[in-house]
């Protein structure tokens, strides 16, 4: 708690001084270069890119969390999913009620989260469906003791570190797997898919909310190549999100089939434009901003990158619902 504090003192006094009136104009001629070239003076593109390959998910994570909590969303770790256009933070219940659905519609009883992050999601829905035994797994462990606290007074629920590469779980264990913005982490699609496969039940289900490249890498311009990278790297996506096609292609490798796959990269769109408000103010500042970047933690101040950039690099990049099916054995 403390440690939030801290920050948001700090960021506070800095991300002053731009009206609402300003970040609209600045938004509306807001080009890609500009926007690369504001990221370039301050953070120097060259540099971000060297870290594309490398995994520091665990130090992001860790350094990100005060701004999540301040910030994007409280305690969930996703964007909000707001298809009437208006931003709302009931948005962030957006992911967790397709699962809910789907945990009705099959009567699931046991339910596995990935990437849990601080138990948002499965909180909400272990206090829906006492009935059901949810469990939640993370990498880092300043999230599953925050989970861990929260969950002290539900006997349906529980936390602990893992890695959904090596899952800790025996075959057929879950009736539904899911995981929002989490796989995108994986260096391999391949790896947790099968790990997925194997411990849910024939009929069960996987359930993703997650970014992919909507074509090749190398199909997009120069300019969209290297914001797309950006955008990546600043969100500890290591390898670079997945491409759509290729991905389907290796879950139905794996024996998955897919029951739905749709394009919902309409509906994060305010939740986007109210992150780019925050990093517009943050460039637009720009001697307060050079103090920002040394008093803040690294990962913390690079997600300003992505912010600045996601809106504009919907051609390349998408937000994706995806509900995935373990087909009945016969």
């Amino acid at each position: 708690m403390a440690f939030n504090k801290f920050f948001k003192d700090i960021i506070l006094k800095l991300l002053t001084g731009v009206s609402e009136t300003d970040y609209a104009t600045m938004a509306s001629q807001l080009t890609l270069e500009d926007a690369i070239a504001k990221i370039d003076s301050l953070f120097g593109c060259d540099l971000v890119l060297k870290e594309f390959n490398s995994d520091f998910t665990i130090p992001y994570y860790t350094q990100s969390e005060a701004g999540y909590q301040i910030y994007h969303s409280g305690d969930a770790m996703h964007m909000a999913l707001n298809p009437d256009g208006v931003f709302h933070p009931d948005g962030y219940y957006g992911q967790p009620r397709v699962v809910a659905e789907q945990i009705r519609q099959i009567d699931a009883k046991n339910v596995l989260e990935l990437g849990c992050g601080k138990g948002f999601n499965s909180l909400f829905l272990a206090e829906q469906y006492p009935e059901v035994n949810f469990t939640g797994i993370d990498l880092t462990p300043l999230h599953i003791k925050i989970a861990g606290r929260k969950a002290n007074k539900l006997s349906n629920l529980s936390f602990e570190e893992g890695n959904f590469n090596q899952l800790n779980f025996a075959d057929q264990s879950f009736d539904i797997v899911f995981g929002f913005e989490c796989l995108c982490h994986a260096p391999q699609a391949q790896i947790p898919l099968a790990e997925i496969f194997r411990v849910l039940r024939p009929g069960g289900q996987l359930i993703v909310f997650d970014g992919y490249r909507k074509i090749e890498l190398e199909q997009f311009s120069k300019l969209l190549q290297t914001a797309s990278q950006l955008v990546e790297v600043s969100m500890a996506v290591r390898h670079g999100f997945s491409e759509i096609d290729d991905w389907q292609k290796i879950a139905q490798s794996i024996g998955f089939r897919f029951q739905a796959l749709e394009d919902i990269s309409s509906a994060i769109k305010p939740c986007l434009s109210r992150l780019q408000k925050l990093s517009l103010q943050i460039f637009s500042l720009p001697w307060k901003l050079k103090i920002l970047t040394y008093l803040l933690p690294k990962y913390l101040v690079r997600n300003a990158i992505a912010g600045l950039l996601l809106p504009l690099t919907e051609d390349a990049l998408g937000y994706y619902k995806i509900i995935l099916e373990r087909p009945l054995e016969t």
